[in-house]
Formats: C-alpha cells, sequence, structure tokens
C-alpha cells in the first residue's frame, strides 16, 4: 500500500525535517492492519543511508504500545541513483512482533525512495510529488510495503482465502482469550501462532485493524465480537442446510452432519465470546451430559422412538426455563420491561413444553393411559390459569416487584401454572393423536429456543428457535390433515378410546366375517403377483417387521412385487412406520405414500393389514355420519382380496366399527401378529417347491387360474328366487341388482329372476347377468312379480305392483315417504311385507343398509357438477395477463350427507365454499371439508333430531335463519339447498326477495325439490329461470345421471339388507324384529308398522364421538364430557375470524408494545430475525420427504438444542450461586439432547437403505 502523502501546506512546513516528513509520509500493511507512526518514527537516516548502499539491516525497537518490534532488511534486490542526489531501492523486509510471550512474523517487500525536488521538477512530480509553489525545493522521502506477489496469488479466488484468513485467526484468537481458564493451551497456542506465521508467512487478516491496537483489550474484544457474528450467522445458515439436506433420503446423512457441525460453532462462538469465563465448567458438564445423550441413543429400541423424542422436547423445555431462571438471578441486570416480558414469556413455554412433553412419553410408554383422560372442570381451571398468569405477569413487570423475592415467587408460580396447563393440554388427547401433539410440543421447543434468544439477546437462538418452530408447525399441519381433523380439534381431546373396544353382537357394521387360515394365506401370496402391505401402530407393538421384513424378502426372490403403504398418521409419531421399516433393512424405495399408492391399488392381487384399523376403515369414504368421515385412507379393498392381521373384531382408535372386515374380498387373520408372521414364514419356508410352481406362472395362466378357481367355487342350492323388474319411472335409468351382486346373492342360497333389459339403461347387459350363473330371464315384469319371493326395486312401489303380489312376498324399494297417501292405503290393503330402504336408521352397525347415504352422496356431487355447468363462471380462482378472476363462493344450506358431500366437491373444485345447518354438531364436519361454517344468531338451540336428522325449529329461529342467508345469499354464486326434514314438506328458505338480490347468471339447486324444495320457485324436475336471470334447478333424481355405480352402490345396500334379514335359508322369522330392520319396514302382512317406534335415546345415530370414560381412563364407547356451551361459541368465533383475530394481534402487540416500552433496535431486528426464519423454515421443511419425518423431528429436537447457548452465557460467578446453578442445569439438559439427537438421527438414517438390483 502505497504511504500517504501530506498536503500542499504540510509539505512546506515539514521540508527542512528529513526525519518527520519520512514518518508522517510512510505507511504500509501488516498482516493485522496499518503499522503505527512510532514504528516509522524509529527508523533513522541512519538505516536509509545503509539501504542506499545495499547493506541489510536489523533494527530492533520497543515500541510503547506493543512491545518489541524487529524490523529486519532480509534481502536488497536492487539499489538505482537517480538526479540531485536521489535514490529507489527494492528488496525484502521481515517485520516481527512480540508481545506477552506471542511472536508474530510476517514478509513483506518494500519500495524505498528519496528524492530532491526543485523548480524544475515539481510540476513533474504527480502522485509521487507534493504541490509545491514556486521556487521551492523540498526533499522527499518515502517508504512503501506490500505483500509478495506469490502470497498473493491465492487471495484471487473469489475471496474464498479471505473468509478462511480471518475464521482462522479469529479462531486462534478466541482460544487465546480463553487462557485465563486453561493456562497450559494458552502456552501451546502461542507456540503454533508463532510457528504458523513463521512457516507460512500468510497473511491471517487484511482488515485495517493496527497492530498496536489488536493487542489493546478493548479493540481485541471488538474483534472477537465481529468474528462471534460471524459464526452465529454461519450457524444459523448451516441448520437451514442441514434440515434441507433431509429433502431426500440421499443428503440425509449430510444433512445431519452439517447441524452437528452448526451445533459446534454455534458454541464456538460462545467460547470466543468476550468475557467468556466458564469454559471448563462447560466442558466437564457437557462431556458427561453427552456420555448420558449417546448411551440413551445407542440403546433406544426403534419402537420407542415416540417416547424418546417426547422426552428430549421435554429437556428442551426444562433447559428453557433454568436458563430464564438463570438471567432473572443475575446481579449486574438492570431492569427493563422487554426484558422481564421475554423472560416471563420464556419460562412459560419452556413449563408448557417440558410438562406436556411428559405427558405425552407418558402416554406412548403406557405409564399412563393412552385413552384420553379429561379432568372435571377443565376449562374452568384452564381459564383461571391463564387470568392468573396474566396477572402474575403484570406484578412481575413492576421494577419494585421483579427486584424483591416477590418477584421469584411470581416467576416461580408462573411456571408452575404453564406447567399444569402443559399437562391439562395434553391429558384429555389420545394416544393415535400422539402424531399431531409431538409435532407440536417440537414446534413448542423451538418457541422456547427463540424465547431464550430474545431474553439473551443471542440471534443464534431466536433464528435457530424459528426454524424448528415453523418445523414443528408444518408437520402439526401435516398430520391434522391426515385425520382431517383441525388443530383445535386434536386440542380440545376427549376423542377416540385406548383401541381394541370390543364390538358387542349389536355393535358391529353387521355381515359375515371371512376368516383365512395360515395355509390359506400362503396360498394367496404364492400366487400373488403384486403385493401390498399397510402397517399400522400394531406392527410396533407387536415388534414383528423383522419377521415381515423376512417374508417380503422371501417374496422378492420369488419375483413378487412387494411395496409397502404408508399412512401420514400410521403409529405415534411421523414417519414412525418408516423407521420400523428402515430398521428392518426394508429398502426405502419400495416404501411408498398413500396418495401414491391408492392410485394403483385395484393392480395388487393382496393387500395385509398388520396392526392397522382406522387408516384402512371405507367409512371414511362413504358415511358422513363417522366421526372418521373424510380422513384420507389407504384404499386396500379396492384390492382383489385382502388379508388383516388383528387379535380381534376390536374397534380402532375411533371407537367405530369397521365395514372393511365384511367386505367379501376381505379375509381375517386373528393371532398375534408377531405369531401370525412365524406361522406364515414357517409354511413359506418349507413350501419352497409348491411356492415356485404356483409364483412361476406367466400373468396369462394367473388368469386362467382365477378363472378355474371362480368356476370350481360351489354355491348353495337356492331355495329362494330375488325378482329384479326394470324401473318404469320417468328418467329412471338405475337397477336394484348389478352382475357383481349375483355371485353374493347366489351364496347366501338366492337365485335371481331378471326382468329382460332391466339393466341396460344402467350399462348392463342380459349377457353379463348370465355369465355369472344362476340368473334366469323373463319377458315381462308381472312374470318376475308373481315368481320371486323377494322383489327388489330402486323406486317406490307401484299401485299396479302392488296388486300383484302375494301374502309370502316381499318387496324392498327406496323411496321418500312424503305426500304417498295413496301407495300408503294401497301396500296396507296387500298382504305382501314392503320394505323401505330409505327408513334405515343412521346407526353405526347399519351403515351397509344405509341406501339414504349412498345416494345422497351422490345427489349432492352431482348438483355441484349440473350448478357449475349452468354457472358463466370460473370455479377456482385464477391469475391471468388481463387480471385475476376470484373464486366462485358456493353456499351449501344443510350439511347432511347431500350436504357435505357438495361442499367437499365444490371446494376440490377450487370454489370458496360456506355451508350452514340447524344442528350445531354439523360445524365440525364441515370445517373438516374445506368450508367455512356459518351459524344462526339464535344461541342454546338444538337443531338435532332423530337418527341424525334435522328436527323443526320454532319461528324465533326461523326468521334467524332467513336473516342470516337474506345476508349471505347475495354475495354467492352457487347456492345449494339440501334442507329436508325426514317425511315432511321441506321448509322455505329461499325467497323471492333473496334470489332477485343475487347476481345475474347466478344458480340455485334445490335438492329437497321432491318434498316441495327450499326454494319458492322451485319446480319439480325442471330449470327454471328467473327473470333476473337467476337459474332454479329442480333435479329430483341425480344418481340416476350416474346410473352404472350409483346402481353399485344401491346393489350392496339391498344384499345386505337380504343378509341382515338371513339370507335364503333362514329370511325374515325373528329378523323382523331387529331395530334396523324394524325402522325400515312399512307394512308386513297387511298390517301397517310405520311410523314405527323411535329408537331409545341412549342409542346415538350419529356417534360424533367416542372415548372411555374420564374417570377410569379405560377405553369404552361413551360420549366424553361436552365442552362447555360458552367455550364451543367461543371457539368457533375464533375459528370464523381467525384470519382477522391474527392480523388485529399482531397490529395490537407491535402498536402496544410501541407505546408502552421503548423498543431497543437490536429488539426490532430480533423480531426480523425470527419472522423471516419462520418463512425461510416453513418452505425448508415443505420440501422434507415424509419418510424421513423422524428423523426431522429428532434433527429439529437436537438442532433446539442449541439453547445451551443460553446457559453458557451465564456460567461465570461464583459455582453455588442460583444463576450458575441454573444455567448448568441448562447445559446439562441441552447438551443430553444435543449429543443424543443427533446420535439417534445418525442411527435412524444408516437404517435407510436404498434397494440393490435384483
Amino acid at each position: 500500500m502505497a504511504a500517504a502523502l501530506p498536503s500542499r501546506a504540510a509539505c512546506l512546513e515539514r521540508a527542512e525535517s528529513s526525519d518527520e516528513g519520512f514518518s508522517q509520509c510512510a505507511a504500509f500493511t501488516d498482516f493485522f492492519g496499518r503499522v503505527n507512526q512510532e514504528v516509522i518514527s524509529s527508523m533513522s537516516q541512519d538505516y536509509l543511508s545503509r539501504v542506499r548502499e545495499e547493506q541489510p539491516l536489523a533494527i530492533r525497537t520497543t515500541a510503547p504500545s506493543f512491545g518489541r518490534l524487529t524490523l529486519n532488511v532480509q534481502e536488497v534486490l536492487s539499489v538505482s541513483r537517480q538526479r540531485l542526489g536521489g535514490f529507489v531501492s527494492n528488496g525484502l523486509i521481515r517485520v516481527t512482533a512480540g508481545c506477552n510471550g506471542t511472536t508474530l512474523q510476517q514478509l513483506f517487500t518494500y519500495r524505498c525512495s528519496e528524492a530532491h525536488l526543485g523548480d524544475a521538477e515539481h510540476s513533474g512530480a504527480g502522485a509521487e510529488g507534493c504541490a509545491l509553489g514556486a521556487g521551492a525545493a523540498v526533499r522527499r522521502r518515502g517508504l512503501e510495503l506490500t505483500v509478495p506477489r506469490p502470497l498473493q496469488g491465492p487471495l484471487d479466488l473469489g475471496g474464498l482465502m479471505h473468509a478462511l484468513s480471518a475464521w482462522t485467526s479469529s479462531a486462534v484468537k478466541s482460544l487465546a482469550a480463553s487462557a485465563a481458564a486453561a493456562p497450559p493451551l494458552a502456552a501451546v497456542l502461542g507456540r503454533l501462532a508463532g510457528q504458523a506465521a513463521g512457516a507460512t508467512a500468510l497473511p491471517l487478516k487484511l482488515s485495517g485493524v493496527d497492530l498496536t491496537s489488536f493487542f489493546g483489550q478493548e479493540a481485541l474484544e471488538k474483534e472477537l465480537a465481529t468474528h462471534v457474528g460471524l459464526f452465529s450467522l454461519t450457524s444459523a445458515v448451516m441448520f437451514i442446510g442441514s434440515i434441507r439436506g433431509l429433502n431426500k433420503h440421499s443428503t440425509a446423512q449430510e444433512g445431519n452432519i452439517v447441524g452437528i457441525l452448526a451445533t459446534a460453532l454455534g458454541i464456538l462462538s460462545v467460547v470466543a465470546s468476550p468475557g467468556f469465563h466458564g469454559l471448563n465448567r462447560f466442558t466437564i458438564t457437557f462431556l458427561l451430559a453427552g456420555t448420558l445423550g449417546y448411551s440413551i441413543a445407542a440403546n433406544v429400541q426403534m419402537e420407542e422412538m415416540p417416547q424418546l423424542v417426547a422426552g428430549f422436547h421435554s429437556f428442551v423445555g426444562l433447559a428453557a426455563v433454568s436458563a430464564g431462571f438463570a438471567s432473572f438471578f443475575n446481579p449486574g441486570a438492570h431492569f427493563l420491561t422487554l426484558r422481564a416480558i421475554e423472560t416471563f414469556a420464556g419460562t412459560a413455554i419452556g413449563a408448557l413444553t417440558f410438562t406436556g412433553s411428559v405427558v405425552a412419553a407418558g402416554k406412548l410408554h403406557g405409564t399412563i393411559s393412552g385413552a384420553p383422560i379429561v379432568l372435571e372442570n377443565r376449562w374452568a381451571l384452564n381459564i383461571a390459569g391463564a387470568l392468573s398468569s396474566l396477572a402474575l405477569g403484570l406484578a412481575f413487570t413492576n421494577p419494585a416487584v421483579y427486584a424483591s423475592s416477590m418477584g421469584t415467587a411470581c416467576l416461580l408460580a408462573n411456571t408452575a401454572i404453564w406447567g399444569f396447563l402443559g399437562t391439562n393440554m395434553v391429558l384429555p388427547i389420545g394416544g393415535a393423536d400422539m402424531p399431531v401433539v409431538i409435532s407440536l410440543l417440537n414446534a413448542c421447543s423451538g418457541l422456547a429456543t427463540s424465547a431464550a434468544g430474545f431474553m439473551l439477546s443471542n440471534q443464534l437462538l431466536t433464528i435457530t428457535g424459528a426454524l424448528v418452530a415453523s418445523s414443528g408447525t408444518l408437520l402439526s399441519d401435516i398430520m391434522c390433515r391426515g385425520i382431517n381433523r383441525s388443530m383445535s380439534n386434536v386440542l380440545l381431546g376427549g376423542f377416540g378410546t385406548d383401541g381394541g373396544v370390543a364390538v358387542g353382537p349389536d355393535g358391529g357394521a353387521g355381515g359375515t366375517v371371512n376368516e383365512v387360515s395360515a395355509m390359506g394365506f400362503v396360498d394367496l401370496l404364492a400366487s400373488a403377483k403384486r403385493v401390498v402391505i399397510v402397517p399400522g401402530y400394531g406392527l410396533a407393538v407387536a415388534r414383528c417387521q423383522q419377521r415381515l421384513a423376512e417374508i417380503v424378502l422371501l417374496l422378492r426372490q420369488h419375483k413378487v412385487h412387494v411395496h409397502f403403504a404408508i399412512h401420514p398418521v400410521a403409529g405415534r409419531l411421523p414417519g414412525h412406520m418408516n423407521v420400523l421399516l428402515a430398521e428392518a433393512d426394508v429398502p426405502y424405495d419400495i416404501v411408498r405414500e398413500m396418495e401414491d399408492i391408492n392410485r394403483e391399488m385395484p393392480q395388487y392381487d393382496v393387500a395385509i393389514v398388520v396392526g392397522a384399523n382406522d387408516i384402512v376403515n371405507p367409512a371414511t369414504q362413504t358415511d358422513p355420519n363417522s366421526p372418521i368421515y373424510g380422513m384420507p385412507a389407504v384404499e386396500v379393498w379396492r384390492c382383489k382380496t385382502c388379508i388383516v392381521l388383528k387379535r380381534s373384531m376390536g374397534t380402532g382408535y375411533s371407537g367405530v366399527d369397521n365395514p372393511l372386515f365384511y367386505l367379501d374380498n376381505v379375509r381375517m387373520f386373528f393371532g398375534d401378529a408377531r405369531q401370525s408372521m412365524d406361522t406364515v414364514l414357517h409354511l413359506l419356508q418349507e413350501s419352497q417347491e409348491r411356492f415356485r410352481s404356483l409364483g412361476a406362472a406367466t400373468p396369462d395362466s394367473t388368469g386362467r387360474r382365477d378363472q378355474l378357481r371362480e368356476t370350481r367355487e360351489e354355491y348353495p342350492v337356492a331355495c329362494k328366487v330375488v325378482g329384479v323388474v326394470r324401473e318404469r319411472g320417468a328418467g329412471e335409468r338405475r337397477v336394484s341388482v348389478t352382475p357383481g351382486a349375483v355371485a353374493k346373492l347366489r351364496r347366501m342360497g338366492f337365485s335371481v329372476l331378471f326382468e329382460a333389459g332391466a339393466g341396460l339403461a344402467a350399462g348392463f347387459s342380459d349377457e353379463e347377468y348370465l355369465r355369472e350363473g344362476g340368473v334366469q330371464v323373463a319377458e315381462s315384469a308381472v312374470e318376475v312379480l308373481k315368481q320371486a319371493d323377494v322383489i327388489l326395486k330402486v323406486t317406490a312401489p307401484m299401485l299396479d305392483e302392488v296388486q300383484v303380489l302375494q301374502s309370502s312376498q316381499t318387496m324392498v324399494g327406496f323411496w321418500n315417504m312424503h305426500g304417498v297417501q295413496d301407495l300408503m292405503e294401497a301396500l296396507g290393503q296387500s298382504q305382501a311385507t314392503f320394505v323401505n330402504l330409505s327408513l334405515i336408521p343412521r346407526i353405526s352397525r347399519a351403515q351397509r343398509l344405509d341406501a339414504l347415504t349412498s345416494m345422497a352422496n351422490v345427489a349432492g356431487y352431482r348438483a355441484v357438477i349440473d350448478a357449475f355447468s349452468h354457472l358463466p363462471r370460473f370455479s377456482r380462482s385464477s391469475v391471468t395477463a388481463c387480471g385475476a378472476v376470484p373464486p366462485a363462493k358456493v353456499l351449501v344450506i344443510g350439511a347432511g350427507v347431500a350436504g357435505l358431500s357438495a361442499i367437499a366437491t365444490a371446494h376440490a373444485l377450487g370454489a370458496k365454499v360456506y355451508a350452514n345447518d340447524v344442528r350445531e354438531a354439523a360445524r365440525e364436519q364441515v370445517e373438516s371439508m374445506g368450508a367455512e361454517f356459518v351459524p344462526v344468531d339464535a344461541p342454546g338451540v338444538a337443531g338435532e333430531g332423530v337418527g341424525g336428522y334435522a328436527s323443526e325449529m320454532g319461528q324465533a329461529f326461523k326468521e334467524a335463519q332467513l336473516a342470516t342467508y337474506a345476508r349471505l345469499v347475495p354475495d354467492m354464486d352457487i347456492v345449494i339447498s339440501t334442507a329436508m326434514i325426514p317425511n315432511r314438506e321441506a321448509p322455505k328458505l329461499l325467497t323471492e326477495e333473496m334470489l332477485r338480490s343475487m347476481r345475474r347468471g347466478s344458480v340455485v339447486v334445490d335438492l329437497a325439490a321432491q318434498t316441495g324444495g327450499n326454494c319458492t320457485s322451485t319446480e319439480k324436475d325442471k330449470v327454471v329461470v328467473t327473470p333476473d336471470g337467476i337459474t332454479v334447478i329442480g333435479e329430483t333424481n341425480y344418481p340416476s345421471q350416474m346410473p352404472g355405480q350409483a346402481s353399485e352402490m344401491l346393489g350392496n345396500n339391498f344384499v345386505a339388507l337380504l343378509e341382515a334379514l338371513g339370507g335364503a335359508a333362514d329370511f325374515g322369522g325373528a329378523h323382523w324384529d331387529d331395530q334396523v330392520i324394524q325402522q325400515a319396514t312399512v307394512t308386513r302382512e297387511g298390517q301397517v308398522l310405520w311410523p314405527p317406534t323411535p329408537l331409545p335415546a341412549d342409542t346415538p345415530p350419529l356417534p360424533a364421538r367416542a372415548s372411555p370414560s374420564p374417570e377410569a381412563g379405560q377405553a369404552s364407547g361413551g360420549v366424553p364430557p361436552a365442552v362447555p356451551a360458552e367455550v364451543s361459541r367461543v371457539i368457533a368465533w375464533l375459528e370464523e375470524h381467525k384470519a382477522e383475530i391474527a392480523l388485529g394481534l399482531g397490529a395490537a402487540t407491535v402498536l402496544g408494545l410501541g407505546l408502552a416500552t421503548n423498543i431497543p433496535e437490536a429488539e426490532l431486528t430480533h423480531i426480523g430475525y425470527f419472522v423471516l426464519s419462520c418463512l425461510i423454515g416453513h418452505f425448508t421443511v415443505a420440501g422434507v420427504t415424509p419418510a424421513l419425518h423422524t428423523p426431522l423431528i429428532s434433527v429439529t429436537n437436537a438442532i433446539s438444542g442449541i439453547i445451551v447457548v443460553g446457559g453458557m452465557l451465564q456460567l461465570s460467578g461464583p459455582l453455588l450461586s442460583a444463576r450458575v446453578a441454573c444455567a448448568l442445569a441448562a447445559v446439562f439438559l441441552s447438551s443430553v439432547n444435543i449429543v443424543g439427537g443427533f446420535a439417534v438421527t445418525h442411527r435412524m438414517l444408516q437404517m435407510f437403505k436404498q434397494d440393490s438390483p435384483q
């Protein structure tokens, strides 16, 4: 670097002083910065003269600021003489500085010059001279030092060497700064520093910090603070990279290593911090805790991973509490209101995380019952705790209270309160909801870490905690979507049982259970070409993954394609099943996600369900009244054959029976899963030759074998005839029995008498029926009506049909009982028996008979499709070059079966859906389908009627209801009305005034048109366009627009009814006394039985929830204690206005803090870091593959252990002081978390192996 030149005036004043002029005009750059003036001042005229003579010279001097300094002219390269006695000399100079036993060296090139300028020369001096006045004569001397060119080469590599040099320098200096705690280390570092500088001559830093200032304590601390900030920022960025590494299996291990390095760098940032004096305390504590954490991680079973993760979460929470108390006990801290709030909130979040995690771990381990445990007066206790905490917080922020013993009491009391709230939050949540809870506690541990960062003004903690919090929050949302429930619903608790609730004789879905033997199981596997396996929590309980993996290996060796289908919430931890399978050496590339496998499910020959129940329940898609309706499921019922391994017919966590077990293509294999797997594996190994002969079949031979099996199936001798007639109603295209149902009827001992052409309108030819066997074709309906014992019809009986029937015959139809007086008179005069499927009660065991649900499901779907076909607007939002298009707004009135189906369809089409129902119980179902529930402002009124239907409301409620619709309808594009009261005229809900208020082109679909309609402009089976351009559709038979699928669904309902009536051999008799059959029987042997006696009040037809008794804490099918009405209304209002509330709270918080406190700039920076880190964490975690969710939780759990920094910063002080004791506790707990978390993550990731080529 060239020496700085003096100004013109300065040159004139100093022209006669050669030494002063030399010292002021010369400067050079060393490895720490610019050399002080006194270095140049020590260079004498004698030095310059000897350099002129090319004589190397070593000058030793003692500079006042930094001790001994040696300037050694090592080599003179060249000397050139100039006019007037001037010269220029070039060479090498070695600068050696020594201080306190530390020696630092650097080699430079120098250029020493002396020029005499007179009148003739000064004007041409340019940059090398001084601007002098006329007639002046000056003598100018200069010295320039630069880094040798060979050392400058690497610095051209994009600044990489600069950064590396800076970090290396900081590391050496930071460790040297800890010499007070470890004197031997200082001596070693001093020797190494001297040797390194002399050996490499590497410029460690070129930042402009002068050598003198470097050795000053104040400048040293400033310099270290700069690099501490670099370490912290780098550590935070590496944590982001660590999480991103889990996006795929191939980079997951590297991501874990990056997380370890980031944690080490974060710890180093504290060790390098000025004033850190707790190295010995930290080292000993970290080693002890790390040993414990590693021991836990190395010995834990993978089945116990959920409780281990919950336990580690509790360590983070308790560490946050300890760090908060350590900060509070700091005697040198000054009171700041904002700091007090941060301490108060940080300890509260930590306490909630600690106790909630402990309870979760207890539930997962079995120490605490996995069933929901609801404390008496739970809500009152929660509200009282929140209010008490608020009062304590106000007192704690008072400076006088904060400084007294009352401050300690307030902090302790608040910690206890939030500890109780954490316990009361997790206790009511059932075991199968633990994936949501674990993810939520993961988010809480991140918040606790961020709170410690705010409290201690540490950006690393703030950023890292925000990353972990966003990770846990996103995982919680994923888990909630996996069970089709909202976060608030999960936290309300009380849902489900402990699993395995026995189903009594009347408690099942009805039907026959088909069992399979172990040898039959092996035969099915041997003849299969594609097998899918669905593991559930029972796999973890039985610990049979190793045996299952051996079976899979054996199947794959015989060229059977095997895949695993993983449900997002299977097990007790996100990704739990993936870890268990990886432990058993199952290749991760044959483990597939639910969405992928469902699309290909019909292609699999055999599906094996191991220890799963609710996640394979067809009711999730077919029964809107089920508490698990809408939950994504693995659709194993679509396979050719499904084998379910279970101990018994007990229910799953939801407490409802599983209709899957009664399907014709399902076989039950009862017994302990581990023993069952052992038996199957043993039989497979013993039957290698037979296995190969069956498994070696080509696809064509497999198809022939299936056909042979079918032809060899023996049916019982038919003893009764089922008649199927062609539907003669206008526009009716359905048929009561499809070809696929013929075999089911034959197995029950029925033959089929079929009117020619009865199935043509539905897409089924007579030849398809005849191929099934046991079918006779009649030429007319009269022939069928006279010969059949049971006649099945899609619609109501016609009067001429009724007159033909005899007393021994039974007719089963499906019709609405409103406005059928003439038909009822005819039925009463007939001696035959008439059953109406639309009257089947909506209870769990009657689900398979519920034709109303089947048809209403189709009607709701078709209503939305029909509405959008008439709507001249988009259904979804879109953004184009010409502007944005908003989504269509759809209002669904009535959230019954049809309403829920309409909601799901409209939501899938991208519309904004609103829904209303008089039953408050429908709110949860509506919201689970993605719609916004709009209540009627009539508190205290329940619209729940008998059988799960709506009841007729009072006049006051009707007026409030109409006012609500009048407010909503003008803003809607489509209104779908489904409000009906069973067997009564539909209420009028949409008036002419409401229609006139709608936009032109809007559409109204009235699904209640058959019973008069909800709209005053509805005309049955017509499409009406009002003068204002509103289309009103009054279609009454939407299922007939999908005749094939609707017929299959309805045919299954008819088959289930005949099965409930005893089949052909035991038809009728005592079965007529069954409550389900009684409700649906209209007349029998001339006696009118409708309306029937209502079902008992204690038979809940709509099992919204099933949970254990809170007192006993045991699994049962009872209903949990009801949430108080006030709480329900508050929660409903919060859910409805959550966006506005979030915006308002955010604005109020910012405004309130701005007005009440003087927020330092550093705090604002912390808030900015926190918000940005949350966003970055969200997008980073969103890319993580679901198979690695368990390692993700584990690694974020370890990352949250960076709260160790909070303890390290407070280790100074007397060892027995409260502050140091709390700090040591924080360090110990978080160190266990760090080492254990990263170690168990490494262990899990090592288990994931890719499939090797076969």
